[in-house]
Formats: C-alpha cells, structure tokens, sequence
C-alpha cells in the first residue's frame, strides 16, 4: 500500500533545506509527497523555536493536528525536539542533525512504534536526494551551529557548535544543481562568516573554489554573517564579490546599537564595528543591498540603549531591518534577567518598525529608471546583482533578461523586459 506524506515547515532556509531533503529520502524510498495534510498517511512538522510566537504557533499546529487527524502518523522534527524535548514528549521526535536516518525513524512510525533519533551526531547534509520548493533555487547548507553563545538564544541548544561542510562536496552539489536547472544558489548557515574556522578554512576561500569549478552563469546569494566573525574576513570576501556571480547582498545582524547591551548579550563587536563593515562593503559596492536584524526590548535595555539603536538605523540606512521584540527563550542567561514591562517592548517595536519601514522606502527609490541584467527566478518576479525583487509582467522562469525598473511603490519594485 502506497504512503502519503505531508511537511510543514517553520524558519530559516536551513529548515527548508532540511524539509527539502526530507522528501526528497522519502520520495526515494516509495513515499509520496501531498500538499495537504488530510491526504497524508504521515505528517511531518519541522519545527523552528528562534521565538516565542513561533514556538507558540508550531505547538498549536502540534495539538490541531493531533485532534484533527487522530488517527494519522505525526513526526517532529527541526529545532524544536534537540531544544526543548520537554515540549514534545511522548512523540515521534527527530533532530534537525540526524534527518540523514529520516528512512530509519519513519519505518518505526509506520511499525506502531514510539521513536526518536535525538543527539547533535556530525552529519554533512549535502549531496542528498531533494525536492526543491523552487526548481531553479538550490539551498546549500554550508555549515551549522555557531562559534557563539548569546545569552538569549534558544537556536544554539538545538544546533550545537560550528560544524563546516567539506568544500570538495558543496562545490559537487553545486555543480549537479547546475547541472539540473538550477541558477541561483543560497549559502545557508546559523553564521556564514565563521565557515571553515573549525578546520583551518574560510568562506572566501570556498567561494574561490567554487567560482573556478563552476565556470558558468549563476548567483550565489550568501546567508546570514555576524559581525564578530565577518570582521575577520571582509577584506577577502570583498574581493571574491566582484565575481559578477556573487550577488552584493549582505545580512548582518546587529541587533542593538548600544554597546553595553551588545555585551550583556555576549555579542563580541560594537555598534562601531558594523558601522565600518558596512562603509567597506559600499564603498567597494555602493548600490549593495544590506540587511540586518534588531532585537528591541532586551531585558537590560534602557531608554537610552533603545535611543542608540534607533540612531544606528538612521546612520547605516540599511535596504532592510528586521525588528524582533525580545522574548524569553527557556535555558538561557537572558532567561534569569528581570524583564521589561511587554508594553515598553510592544512601543519600541513599533517606533523601530516604522523607522525601518520607512528607510526601506527610502533606499527602495533609488532604483527608480534602473536597468540591468536580472535572473527571473519565481512566477513573474526576478532578482537584479544586489538581490533586489523585482515584480515583473512577463519572464520565463530560469532565465537572464534585462529590464529597467519604472515604478517603486513602497517596499516594491516594478519592471519591464527591455
């Protein structure tokens, strides 16, 4: 009897990646993937914990599932069960580092048996069987876990320590991507700048690598680089970026400008530290697009902290920032500190939202008559060389066309194939 099987997937690419090459083991093994979950023999739910309102929603969708589909399989998987197993116990758990034995554990399931596969076991997730959410878009995790530990994050329980992929297979896994349509490549990871740190290595150095070994058209978008690590290695990684291939895109986090909270997250860099990375990357690459991330409401965080911060924004100008509104997670230092009263931190969101919003806006309208090359890689909408969307009203997916820009609305870009 033919099995059915359905994922739901929560988080950062990595998650998606993970989701991809779970069905892709299962699709292997006579499993077939459904788009809904009533038709599922077996549902999967891949779980991201990085905040409370998303470990909120995930354990939901958990307890709707169970009374919804009694009868049905359900397993657990991502951050979640490596994290916080107390949170699901009891059910069919699997770790976000042993997805590689999906095969294993699912066998269980379908015996009647209660399983899990737990454990921070170093496995390369690379070269596996795939079903891409999109046919031209490859995301390659590079690495997982950190060389950090921030005193409110809840991700390093579940990803463990810096764990860097072998080069020789992420330039063979590009490479046979390639060789199957697809055209843009994300280099994912909990923090891209400290790759091959572990073993001697670096990110320049790997995108060298694959820059000579796969000599053809592409891009390659790179994930999320914190400052402390990035600093190490800007000069380097500027220099492999003027390779066409790279798109000049940049997300950064820097989650507060004010020093003092920095330090009492256990960040390891100061607000002025970002501020020079990023004059470096515009003043090799002015039009690049960067991003960043901003935690308001941390439990230490003054009127004054909060200020800096706002001000930060202002001087970079970033092309996007991503507010956060800080929430407790479990097994943490930050977890022991008093909080902030929810409506200080429920205004500091906003003021900060709509400072960022407004920035974006902003930097959006410079853009306004531009025209260049694109790679279209969604229904209708393309990406230009510093990773700008752009909504488009014609295009086949897959391809390289040109385009001028002739209308921004807000946080979008319009185009025309020229």
């Amino acid at each position: 009897m033919e099995q059915n099987f359905y994922i739901e997937t929560y988080g950062c690419s990595a998650n998606k990646s993970d989701s991809e090459i779970i069905s892709g083991l299962l699709l292997g093994a006579g499993l077939n993937p459904v788009g809904k979950p009533e038709l599922a023999d077996l549902i999967i739910i891949n779980t991201c914990i990085v905040k409370h309102l998303t470990e909120n929603k995930v354990l939901g969708r958990i307890k709707e599932f169970e009374e919804k589909f009694p009868k049905k399989k359900l397993l657990i998987s991502g951050c979640m069960p490596e994290a916080y197993p107390e949170f699901v116990k009891g059910k069919n758990l699997i770790s976000t580092h042993r997805i590689t034995e999906i095969l294993k554990i699912v066998s269980k399931i379908f015996d009647n048996k209660k399983a899990e596969l737990l454990g921070n076991v170093k496995k390369e997730k690379i070269c596996l069987p795939k079903i891409r959410e999109n046919k031209i878009v490859d995301i390659v995790q590079i690495c997982s876990g950190c060389l950090g530990n921030c005193a409110y994050c809840g991700t390093k329980l579940a990803k463990g320590d810096l764990f860097s992929y072998s080069p020789e297979k992420i330039v063979k896994e590009i490479k046979l991507a390639k060789e199957h349509g697809c055209e843009e490549f994300w280099l994912t990871g909990q923090d891209l700048s400290c790759y091959g740190f572990d073993n001697n290595y670096t990110l320049p150095k790997l995108l060298e690598e694959i820059l000579k070994k796969v000599n053809e058209k592409y891009f390659i978008r790179m994930g999320m680089m914190n400052p402390s690590h990035l600093n190490k290695i800007i000069n380097p990684l500027l220099e492999m970026c003027e390779d066409e291939r790279i798109l000049k895109f940049f997300h950064i986090p820097v989650q507060s400008g004010s020093d003092k909270v920095l330090k009492e997250m256990n960040r390891k860099y100061c607000a002025e530290d970002f501020k020079q990375i990023v004059k470096k990357i515009r003043n090799k690459f002015p039009l690049a697009t960067i991003w960043t991330d901003l935690i308001v409401g941390y439990p230490t965080e003054t009127e004054e902290d909060f200020n800096k911060s706002l001000d930060l924004i202002k001087s970079i100008k970033p092309d996007w920032t991503h507010v956060s509104k800080f929430g407790v997670r479990k097994k943490t230092k930050a977890a022991d500190l008093k909080q902030l009263k929810s409506e200080t931190i429920q205004s500091r969101s906003i003021e900060a939202g709509n400072l960022a919003k407004r920035i974006a806006i902003e930097q959006n309208k410079k853009w306004l008559g531009w025209g260049g090359e694109v790679l279209v890689d969604d229904v209708l909408k393309a990406r230009n060389f510093v990773y700008k969307s752009i909504h488009l009203e014609s295009g086949e997916i897959g391809s390289f066309v040109k385009i001028k820009i002739n209308k921004v609305e807000g946080l979008k870009l319009f185009g025309s194939v020229v």
